[in-house]
């Protein structure tokens, strides 16, 4: 089994924005004030500078001079030639990472540097590839039918499953497979829309007791170790890695999720009031 993912979790809501709005870039503070919400712009001042402090714990660098740059199709990356003019050198590029949000939780995945290998997306960074998302459980405001019509745009021996199913299982399944896609196309920089496979294209290979492991792209160009797992009540979240050469048949996937909490003078009132997990390894 390769080393566990490292993934964090954190209560945007919890956080003072005055806080991180220091570390942000002046691009990224011009962004935020364009947010004409201010609950929309204090979660994302929280978020990004939340990146930069763990990207900077990971690089050795001060948050503010962690170099963010957004790939041509929006994905966060860092810039290789601002790292080098800071010294920096990294074999197989810069470390992969990927962030995922929902309502003011935000969900952060690292790769490890023995995972490192280029992107091949059509609309990637270079870089390492992992994808993560996170969906919380809307049950109350979609209904089973407007989720199997969302589902008719899945690959259609998965339309077909899901319409099999009784009706206190299809939502679940059909959440971990959506999250699963969205990581998997995450992983190639494009995302869904984003102008490369499509979710039709990413065949989810889903267990009968609904664990997933594995993905591929329907043309042969990708293969992806898949963990869906649950970061929260009523959330559901999936990470993906590209599948290398390397990697024996039947290998999966280590999750290791840990809060990030604030420090007693960077914590606010949480609007989200989410429930938490403590650290460890996540719930399948």
């Amino acid at each position: 089994m390769p080393s566990d993912l490292a993934l964090t979790l954190a209560d945007c809501d919890a956080w003072r924005p005055v806080a991180l709005t220091a570390t942000l870039s002046a691009d990224e503070q011009a962004r935020a004030t364009r947010f004409r919400n201010a609950v929309d712009r204090d979660r994302f001042v929280v978020r990004r500078g939340l990146l930069r402090r763990l990207l900077g714990e990971r690089l050795g660098i001060d948050p503010a001079r962690v170099p963010l740059a957004p790939g041509p199709a929006g994905k966060p990356s860092l810039s290789w030639a601002d790292l080098r003019r800071q010294g920096m050198a990294f074999a197989d590029g810069p470390p992969g990472f990927n962030l995922a949000r929902s309502g003011g939780i935000a969900l952060y995945a690292f790769l490890p540097p023995q995972r490192s290998r280029a992107v091949t997306g059509p609309a990637a960074p270079e870089g390492p590839a992992i994808g993560v998302d996170l969906e919380r459980l809307d049950t109350d405001r979609r209904t089973l039918a407007d989720l199997l019509r969302i589902a008719d745009h899945f690959a259609p021996e998965e339309t077909r499953f899901l319409r099999s199913l009784p009706d206190d299982r299809a939502a679940g399944v059909f959440y971990r497979l959506w999250t699963c896609k969205e990581a998997c196309l995450k992983c190639l920089g494009t995302g869904i829309g984003g102008g490369g496979p499509t979710l039709a294209d990413v065949v989810i290979d889903l267990a009968d007791d609904g664990t997933v492991h594995r993905a591929t792209c329907r043309d042969g160009t990708h293969t992806w170790m898949v963990r869906c797992f649950t970061p929260c009540p009523g959330h559901v979240a999936a990470v993906a890695v590209a599948h290398g050469s390397a990697d024996p048949p039947g290998t999966e996937l280590g999750v290791e999720l840990r809060l990030l909490e604030p420090a007693p003078e960077e914590r606010g009132i949480s609007r989200a009031a989410a429930q938490l997990p403590a650290p460890g390894r996540a719930a399948p």
